[in-house]
């Protein structure tokens, strides 16, 4: 869906005015930069390949739409845009008042190590389904703040401004986040050779 481009040397700011001035290429410069995350964040809440394309597709328009809203003084594009698509989400999910997934739609890929055999192999698969169950068991609150923090490693800060909370509630809920999958964990440290933090 998104392809790597070199990068612009324009910033963000200046690529957003250039496309609300009608420049077709500054936006398609933006969505690159910018739609993977959008993309991989909506996916992961939405288990949907189909409602995460239309939800960065929306967070963009509105992008041009409200045209004065974005201000880079405030924080960055990514994170002004994550928000967008967080509350385009929480919008369907009233929409459609039931959790949509499709099963085939994880497109995340945990490559075996070489030197693993087949049962260990096998266990270490089974013990990240477990944890990625457990990630999608998680109330949306702590599921987002999970998302954001370590599998996008966005800051505390940046995850602040996305939720609309406060720092200490982006780490309040990380901990809680944490403890509940913990369990999870555990399983996973041992087949990977990782250990679990305390």
């Amino acid at each position: 869906m998104f392809k790597r481009l070199t990068r612009s040397p324009e910033s963000d700011a200046d690529l957003h005015r250039a496309a609300l001035q009608g420049r077709g290429e500054a936006m398609a410069e933006l969505y690159r930069r910018h739609g993977p995350l959008v993309y991989r964040f909506t996916l992961r809440m939405s288990q949907n390949a189909s409602i995460a394309e239309e939800i960065t597709q929306e967070t963009f328009l509105a992008l041009l739409e409200h045209t004065g809203r974005f201000d880079p003084s405030r924080g960055s594009l990514s994170t002004w845009l994550c928000g967008i698509a967080r509350h385009q989400l929480l919008k369907h999910f009233e929409r459609n008042s039931r959790y949509q997934s499709a099963d085939d739609e994880d497109n995340t890929y945990d490559p075996p190590s070489p030197e693993d055999t087949p049962d260990q192999r096998l266990t270490r698969e089974e013990a990240v389904a477990a944890v990625r169950d457990g990630i999608d068991t998680l109330p949306l609150p702590l599921k987002e703040v999970l998302l954001l923090c370590e599998i996008e490693e966005l800051s505390y800060e940046q995850a602040s401004l996305i939720l609309a909370i406060p720092v200490g509630t982006v780490r309040s809920r990380l901990h809680r986040a944490k403890l509940r999958l913990q369990p999870l964990l555990r399983p996973v440290a041992t087949t990977t050779g990782k250990e679990t933090p305390r």
